[in-house]
Formats: structure tokens, C-alpha cells, sequence
């Protein structure tokens, strides 16, 4: 194979190939935020002690992480219409898709950590007076969350990663805009391996904050 790597194609369009990055972020800071806040409310579920609870967050941690990214992003942009008759712009349908798949990963993150809190934490705050509601907002989450730091980035991380699939509904994101340029130019290896490198600069900047958090935190402790 006599292929010649030709970069010129790159640095020709390198402000449109970044052009996407602020819908990359967006769509991942928006579907791990809301994702988030789905995944503290199904992971606090997973541990009711009310069986309906808690069989219904793990019937749908078990359905959102058994299927694939893609097919929940396309059912939620085509199906989801259907089914409520609101027509949603296909950036929030992608959001939708993310954040529900997050907070799925993110309940049983959730889940673990709260585990790992020693029992005796839960009943020496019942002892003050404390409701379950202020054992587990004051207590319980505030040590599961140092705990969870690391696996949450993991998720972060991957989810940035995910975002890519935006990209299948005509979403201008990172991945989008090489696509184009690839069809336009003939140099996909070149393009895709530019593309490759802003993700790691992305995710390892990601992972870089992290780790100083982290030791933040472990200095605090």
C-alpha cells in the first residue's frame, strides 16, 4: 500500500474541524449534569427498602445499560415524538438520550458508594434526631460523593466519548464536522486521526482536573 499521509487538508480547515467543540461540551456537561441528578435519585432508590422502589430503578439501570447508545438516541429523536407529540430540537433529543443512559451508569455508581458507608454512620444520625431525608442529603451522600469522584470521571469521560453519536442526527458536533470535511477533502485518515487527538486532549484534561480534585479532597480529609 503506497498511501501518503497528507496533512494539508487539516491544517487548511483547523477552525472548522474545532469549530464543534462547543457542542461537544455542551452536550456532554449538559447530559452529565442532568444524568446526574437522575442517577442520585435511581441509585437512593436501588436502596429503598420499599420493593417496588426499588425493583423499578433496577429495571431501569437494567434496560438503559443492556442497550446500545445509538439506539436510544434514535428511538428518543424519532419515538419519543411520537409518543408525546412534542417536536424537539435534535441537540435535545440527543441530550435526553445521554442523560438518561448517564444517570443509569451513574445510579448504580451511586448505589456502590452509598453501600460503602458504614451503617453506623445511618444510625448514630437517627440517634440525634435526624430524618432519613437529613441523614442521607447530610451524612450519607456528602462521604458516597468523595468516594464516587473517580468512577463519576470514568463516566464523564465516557460519555464525551458517546457524544460523538450526536453526530448521526446532523449534529454539528466534533465528529459531525469531520465527517463533512472527510467527504469533501478524501482525507479521512488524516481528518479522523486529528479528531482522535482532540478527544484525548479533551478526556485527558478531564482526567487532569480530576486527579487534583481528588487530591484536593484527600488533603482536606
Amino acid at each position: 500500500m503506497n498511501y501518503v499521509f497528507n496533512f494539508n487538508a487539516v491544517w487548511a480547515n483547523w477552525h472548522y474541524l474545532v469549530s464543534g467543540i462547543g457542542i461537544t461540551v455542551l452536550v456532554t456537561l449538559s447530559a452529565l449534569g442532568i444524568g446526574l441528578i437522575i442517577g442520585i435519585i435511581v441509585g437512593v432508590l436501588r436502596l429503598s427498602k420499599r420493593p417496588y422502589l426499588s425493583r423499578i430503578a433496577w429495571l431501569y439501570i437494567e434496560v438503559l445499560r443492556n442497550t446500545p447508545a445509538l439506539v436510544q438516541l434514535i428511538w428518543v429523536y424519532y419515538c419519543l415524538p411520537i409518543l408525546t407529540g412534542l417536536e424537539l430540537q435534535t441537540t435535545i433529543s440527543c441530550i435526553i438520550a445521554l442523560s438518561l443512559q448517564s444517570g443509569a451508569y451513574i445510579g448504580e455508581i451511586v448505589r456502590g458508594g452509598i453501600a460503602g458507608i458504614d451503617r453506623g454512620q445511618s444510625e448514630a444520625a437517627r440517634t440525634l434526631g435526624l430524618s432519613s431525608w437529613q441523614t442521607m442529603t447530610r451524612i450519607i451522600l456528602p462521604q458516597a460523593l468523595r468516594r464516587m469522584l473517580a468512577p463519576l470521571v470514568n463516566q464523564a469521560v465516557t460519555l464525551l466519548k458517546y457524544s460523538s453519536l450526536v453526530s448521526i442526527l446532523g449534529v454539528a458536533d466534533l465528529t459531525y464536522n469531520a465527517q463533512v470535511l472527510a467527504t469533501t477533502t478524501f482525507r479521512p485518515l488524516e481528518i479522523f486521526t486529528f479528531l482522535a487527538l482532540e478527544y484525548l486532549a479533551i478526556c485527558s484534561a478531564l482526567s487532569y482536573l480530576a486527579s487534583r480534585l481528588e487530591k484536593r479532597l484527600a488533603v482536606a480529609d
